[in-house]
């Protein structure tokens, strides 16, 4: 089966995987050896996947050679790496929906498959790009950036590797990092930050289930048991839903409601969450005879319609998709049903050599004809069916090979107890605790000396800084590099720079505290002018008071010169008197060379008797 093209979309990764053969080897890499690679994988990842309930899509591995690469790339306009030519790998594409557990299980199913098949290089990407490094961005060296990282992030032997310089194709990438992965591979910080995050697994494979109690049909519950992972399209389709969907539900014809039991059914905490919170009860028309919420068989009765409500959607749509598929069979449509959009497709095809100059109607010729129209009917006309027909399939193979319940046995049956679900309720006090968890350098930092305002504004004034700001790092470690190219590891300095805006409002009202006020600020008739209290008044007075005392030594101290010169040195006396006075006056109280001798008190004086009242301005003076 043609893998389907997938757009990234949120919540959508995809995992390219690079065996050796495919980057070392100068021969065509052939779907059957991609295939055979694809099942040694199946058999080291199976004691983690075979008890794993995946929330939307299940884990599978598409070859893909450069035949297929050529197509998808005739059909868009680029492929998933843009701009870059892909050696033949193994494309996984997984849409995880609401549970992005099922992303970091992903991650942790390729380290380890990384470790196990020697050579094996694995690249990752989802919507946000490089979510790896964005895992261990906290540790990251000073160079790594978006535009330094981007599509050069690589999982090799179990590590994160980045392969640093421009103009190199993926090819030799690859090849650097197989022959010198020393150049290549990201510091421990880094790797102990990837190693962190998925380091509950294989033990939350198991943690992240819950069982419950549910009141379901016979016939779901046949289902159930052959195929337990549909319980999750189920939960899924209900939550999901609109009116026009829930229509089907009014008369359950694949699972109506008169048979029923108590069973047991294990789903994930994210899908028991989703049900328990989807507001849908079934049509009471229908005839689910749902216990008062005070009886303690309400809850079960209530999970076991949505469930069964779920399940009959599931049916539902996936008999009519079955239908619309067989409906446009590609052995029995022409290439006019193809519509206008074929037409375009093989006319791209014909202009980049892909028939090889084959006479048209020879066998090889109308072997890559049909090959190209399963491709575009998969990933065009039908790429709505493609994206879910591994859940279709997975439908209609359980729908048809549903064992008959034994109804009367099963309610006989004694049930094991459900498990707690205390968990759905958070108080403060774990919610703090998941948080010193996840970041326990938290508390660390808050132990750590809090430096004062003064300190931390004489830090970054101490700091030199380039066009991406300041930069507050730690010590360098030493580089290496590759083709004259070197890259500085960092470590990170966890001490950070906390704003107080309080502390900062004080020491900015102290400094304006200096400046003397003008005229207004002795405006008798100017309720707080001088503060708001009393007490605030009398303290702004004293401050004043003693400017007062100081112009009255001033006066003293020139009157004194005056009576200590005599003859000519009195007349130089007066004349340097008059031209500071004259000098003082023009610089009107500001900064200048009389102010600078005076000093500050002085020219904060000299400003009161210019700004002064009683002095009329010269525009006014007759």
């Amino acid at each position: 089966m043609l893998p389907s093209t997938q757009r990234i979309s949120d919540d959508f990764v995809e995992c390219f995987f690079f065996p050796r053969f495919c980057y070392q080897s100068k021969e065509d890499v052939s779907e059957e050896l991609l295939t055979s690679e694809v099942v040694r994988f199946n058999n080291v990842i199976e004691e983690y996947t075979k008890h794993y309930m995946w929330h939307r899509d299940s884990l599978v591995f598409y070859p893909r050679t450069k035949h297929i690469m050529f197509l998808q790339k005739q059909l868009e306009s680029s492929i998933e790496l843009e701009g870059q030519d892909l050696p033949p790998h193994i494309y996984v594409g997984l849409r995880y929906d609401e549970d992005v557990g099922d992303e970091w299980f992903l991650v942790f199913l390729v380290m380890e498959l990384t470790k196990a098949f020697k050579g094996l290089i694995v690249k990752l990407v989802d919507s946000d790009g490089e979510f790896l490094l964005i895992e261990a961005a906290d540790v990251l060296p000073n160079w790594a950036s978006p535009q330094t990282c981007q599509d050069r992030v690589f999982i090799f032997n179990g590590e994160v590797h980045v392969v640093q310089g421009k103009d190199k194709t993926y090819l030799q990438m690859l090849q650097q990092i197989q022959d010198k992965p020393e150049i290549s591979r990201m510091d421990d910080p880094v790797q102990a930050a990837i190693s962190k995050k998925i380091s509950i697994y294989p033990d939350e494979i198991s943690k992240k289930m819950h069982k419950a109690r549910v009141f379901l049909p016979e016939r779901a519950i046949a289902i159930l048991n052959q195929e337990p992972g549909l319980i999750a399209a189920a939960v899924r389709s209900v939550c999901h839903s609109d009116p026009l969907e829930r229509k089907v539900c009014q008369a359950m014809r694949y699972f109506p409601p008169e048979q029923r039991a108590m069973v047991n059914i294990k789903m994930t905490k994210c899908l028991y969450a989703m049900a328990c919170h989807c507001r849908y009860a079934g049509d009471p028309r229908t005839g689910w005879n749902l216990p008062l919420p005070d009886d303690p068989r309400h809850g079960p009765h209530l999970l076991g319609i949505k469930i069964s409500c779920g399940l009959e959607m599931l049916i539902a749509r996936s008999n009519r998709k079955h239908k619309e598929a067989k409906g446009a069979d590609t052995a029995t449509l022409s290439d006019n049903e193809f519509g206008n959009g074929w037409a375009a497709y093989l006319k791209r095809l014909n202009s980049h050599g892909y028939f090889r100059n084959l006479l048209s109607g020879s066998q090889e010729y109308n072997q890559l004809l049909q090959t190209a129209k399963e491709y575009f009917h998969a990933n065009s006309i039908g790429s709505s069916l493609v994206d879910d027909q591994h859940e279709i399939h997975r439908v209609q193979s359980a729908w048809r090979n549903a064992q008959h319940c034994d109804i009367e046995s099963l309610n006989s049956g004694r049930l094991s107890p459900a498990d707690g679900d205390d968990w759905l309720n958070i108080d403060p006090e774990q919610l703090q605790s998941m948080l010193n968890q996840q970041w326990p350098l938290n508390d660390q930092v808050h132990k750590q000396h809090q430096p004062t305002l003064e300190e931390k504004v004489k830090e970054f004034l101490s700091k030199s800084s380039d066009v991406d700001g300041v930069q507050f790092l730690g010590h360098q470690s030493k580089s290496h590099g590759d083709n004259n190219e070197s890259k500085m590891n960092t470590d990170v300095d966890d001490s950070r720079i906390d704003f107080s805006a309080d502390a900062f409002d004080s020491a900015l009202r102290g400094i304006l505290d200096l400046v003397v006020p003008d005229e207004n600020d002795f405006d008798s008739s100017s309720e707080g002018s001088l503060g708001g209290s009393e007490e605030d008044k009398g303290g702004e007075l004293d401050k004043y008071m003693r400017i007062l005392d100081s112009q009255l030594e001033l006066d003293l101290h020139l009157n004194s010169l005056r009576c200590n010169v005599n003859g000519d040195s009195g007349a130089v006396g007066s004349e340097i008197e008059a031209n500071l006075r004259e000098s003082a006056e023009g610089e009107s109280g500001g900064a200048g060379p009389v102010g600078n001798i005076l000093g500050g008190p002085v020219r904060r004086l000299m400003h009161l008797q210019l700004q002064s009242p009683s002095t009329v301005p010269p525009d006014l003076q007759s």
